[in-house]
Formats: C-alpha cells, structure tokens, sequence
C-alpha cells in the first residue's frame, strides 16, 4: 500500500489498529440500537486496504472483519480524510471501496449467495465543520421520481474539527486520539496540550503505557507548534515524574535527529494546503456550489505555480476551464 508522508495516517495506523480501540469506538459512537447487533469480541482486523494510490495522500482506511448477530459475518470499514477540508464526493468514494470489499468477498466465498453487511464510518478532523453528503444529494435529478434509480446508503460520520459539536469519549487511548486530532487544527493553542497530558496522565506506569505516551508525543510535535518551554511546563504540572521523565526525553531526542526542520517543512505544506483549500472555496463561489471529479484532481494534483496562476484569472475567468487551462 502506499503511505502518506504525512503523520496522520502512521498515527490513525498505530491506535485504531488495537482491537480494543476500534471496539471502544465503535461502542461509544454507533446507534446503541445497531451496537447491539455487533459482537466487538469478534473484532479482526484485515491487512486489506482499498484507497487508490492517488488518494494515498489524503486518506487512510482500515477493515475489520465482525459477526453481526446471527452469526452474519460482515465489516466495519474505517475511512480517515487527513486533510484540512472535506471531499465534496466522499460518498462516490466510499461506494467504490465498498463495492471492492463485496468484489474481494465474493472471490474468497464463491459459494454465497448474500453479501455481507459493511458499516462505512468516515473520521473527519479539518479545519471547518462538515457533515456527510449523501449520494443521493449528488446526482442531479429531474424529479424525486428518479429516487429509486439511486444507490443510497448512510456513512457513519464523525467530524473532529475544532468548531465541532462532537462530544470524545471512550476509554482513554480514544479520547487522546480525538483529542489529538481537534488539536492539530490549533496548533498554538496550550489548552489543548494541557488537556492531551491530562489524558495521558491517566495511563498507567507501564512499558506499554509510557509507549503510548511515545506513539502521542511524537504526532503532538509533528502536528503542533509547542515549544520545549511550554513542554517542560506543562509536562511538570499535569504528568507523573516518570512520563514526565520520557516526555522529556524523547523531546531531547526528537530535537537532535533535527525533527525541528521537518516539523517547519510540515507547517510549509499545511500552509500551502491552506492556500489550495482557499482557492477551492473561490472556485465554487464563482461558478457554483459543485466541482466535477474532473476538476477536483486537478487541484489535488496542482503545484504551487499552478495554483499561483490560477488564482490570477479566477475573477477574469468566464468558465473554470478558462482558469485551469495552462496551454501556452
């Protein structure tokens, strides 16, 4: 599979890779009326993955294979948009891994005449609140009479950005990975260093505990502008001598493997994410509310030259091709 070269995707990797993670997600956050059905001792994660290389860089996925209640097998598939603004065609997208999930299935049990239940949960942690769109909302039709000729299908949405409504709960490796996502989106903000090293303080002493600590701090300093002060503050107010002693430490060590350059090369890219979003945004007050697939890889894929000149005729402009056309 290809990785992100961003953190999010080794971060959302490493913690909701743990059964017990997922299982304390999947409690918390799904209907109690569609939780009941859900054996979570079933919970097994599969190496599958099903985002196209293209996508790699903006999302993440994991499938875990569960028995519905009946003895039904079926998946719970996890869907992690790691950028700063949601995709307009997520739903698009989550049908097409879902029809891979089935087309995988059918290969592998020949003999089934049903498919298998999956439940597609979207974790979102941008800049701006968002909320699900579903299929139907995206194709445009004559009449509600043409309802019927579209695929509909609810994706279990969940948005962390930092003006969401959200509540995090769960066990406490949850809730540090929640917490962990609003944080990045306020990267200067101390409360919310506070608040993770509160959470971590509540972990035990042990040699896995001071590993998840390990596992937090390093997202905390590629995502976050805190400096070894605040830390050294913080860290003496809310942590445990010991996890005191490792925060510390790995602080040191991150320092002298120069992490500091690759957290200002980090904080580059974010900015120019930020730019692209932004003319984005213009590009659907100028010409409408909805950007073709077509024209939405186009701005995944631009460079920051690209996006320079594109910005220049946006206001001139007659049509989006207009902006984008780069022909001598």
């Amino acid at each position: 599979m290809p990785q992100s070269s961003k953190p999010h995707d080794k971060f959302f990797r490493d913690i909701l890779s743990q059964k017990d993670v997922a299982g304390d997600f999947l409690q918390n956050y799904l209907p109690s009326r569609v939780i009941e059905h859900v054996d979570l001792n079933s919970l097994a994660i599969c190496k599958d993955t099903f985002v196209d290389k293209k996508w790699a860089d903006y999302h993440s996925d994991m499938l875990y294979q569960v028995t519905f209640s009946g003895n039904r097998p079926g998946f719970v598939y996890f869907l992690f948009e790691h950028k700063s603004y949601h995709h307009h065609f997520l739903a698009l997208q989550m049908l097409r891994y879902m029809l891979e999930i089935w087309e995988l299935y059918c290969k592998q049990h020949s003999n089934s005449q049903k498919l298998p239940l999956i439940i597609p949960i979207s974790i979102y942690h941008g800049k701006q609140n968002q909320r699900a769109i579903k299929l139907s909302e995206l194709v445009d039709l004559p009449d509600t009479a043409f309802d019927l000729y579209v695929p509909n299908f609810e994706i279990s949405f969940y948005d962390f950005s930092p003006g969401s409504d959200q509540e995090i709960k769960g066990a406490i490796t949850v809730k540090l990975l929640l917490s962990c996502f609003r944080a990045k989106n306020e990267p200067a903000e101390l409360r919310h260093v506070v608040e993770i090293f509160k959470l971590l303080n509540q972990l035990d002493d042990d040699e896995t505990a001071l590993k998840w600590v390990e596992v937090i701090f390093r997202y905390m300093l590629d995502t976050m502008d805190i400096s070894k002060q605040d830390i050294r503050k913080v860290a003496r107010q809310a942590l445990s001598a010991g996890k005191e002693e490792t925060i510390m430490t790995l602080a040191e060590q991150l320092r002298q493997e120069g992490r500091l350059e690759g957290r200002q090369k980090g904080r580059q890219e974010g900015r120019q994410e930020e730019r692209t979003e932004l003319f984005n945004r213009l590009l659907r007050k100028r010409f409408g509310s909805v950007l073709d697939a077509h024209v939405q890889k186009r701005l995944q894929n631009a460079t920051p030259d690209q996006i320079d000149r594109w910005f220049d005729r946006i206001l001139e402009a007659g049509s989006i091709e207009d902006v984008l056309d780069d022909k001598p």
